[in-house]
């Protein structure tokens, strides 16, 4: 064998050891990456987990501060002008029907797909929780928003469905409309192809009224039976 021949194997044999170690050095390079990033993936995971945390921890420390229930309390509580609406027991719906007890007022329409049933419902389980442990509990009075299709009938069946106490409350749209304004309730009828099944976006908050047949304070959503019992009472110890 030639000098040339044996200078040019052992060439390619250095450059094939110099190519193999310097893949070695790529594979191992993009290993440690790879476990670096994995290892960042995690601290950074742990960290924004922790900062959540924090952050949760923050807010609900911001809004104990703020307010002792989940809502608002009014203070003083808001002088209310009932107009003429209709009870579902085709009665008159007035100041009368609010004073003398605690109440809660809740505005929705029969027709709502998910939160008005979720909140009457955990309104009637805080009911008989408190029921069962001979404590008061506001009379909950229901405000449709929708009187073109919540006719009394209509308001009967779907409140007393959840509680036999229930009422229900319609009548003109311009008269609810005077009562919504008073209480801060803000709702809109949403456009639909068919003009019969409509959606009514509105607020879901419920209202205290004290004895007086005064609006003291806000419950905010999401409604939890337990917080509403612990939250009617804070009210009830801060007017006492």
């Amino acid at each position: 064998m030639s000098f040339r021949k044996k200078s040019i194997i052992v060439v390619a044999a250095v450059a094939a050891m110099s190519a193999g170690f310097w893949l070695s050095l790529v594979l191992h390079s993009d290993d440690k990456k790879t476990a670096d990033s994995s290892t960042n993936t995690t601290i950074d995971t742990t960290i924004n987990s922790k900062k959540e945390t924090e952050r949760d921890a923050a807010l609900a420390n911001a809004r104990k501060n703020f307010s002792p229930i989940q809502g608002s309390i009014l203070t003083p509580p808001r002088k209310i002008a009932i107009p003429a609406l209709i009870k579902d027991n085709k009665e008159i719906f007035s100041l009368g029907d609010l004073t003398g007890h605690w109440s809660l007022l809740f505005f929705g329409y029969t027709h709502c797909p998910d939160v008005c049933p979720v909140t009457m419902g955990v309104v009637a389980q805080a009911k008989k929780i408190a029921t069962a442990n001979n404590h008061i509990f506001p009379q909950l009075t229901f405000i449709s928003v929708d009187p073109e299709r919540d006719k009394v009938e209509t308001l009967a069946e779907y409140v007393q469905y959840f509680d036999k106490d229930f009422i229900g409350v319609t009548g003109d749209k311009d008269l609810i409309k005077a009562l919504t304004l008073q209480m801060s309730v803000i709702y809109m009828k949403m456009p639909a192809e068919d003009d019969s099944s409509y959606l009514v976006d509105h607020s879901a908050a419920l209202l205290l009224l004290n004895p007086e047949g005064k609006l003291i304070a806000f419950f905010n959503p999401p409604h939890d039976p337990n917080t509403i019992l612990k939250d009617f009472q804070t009210v009830v110890n801060l007017s006492n």
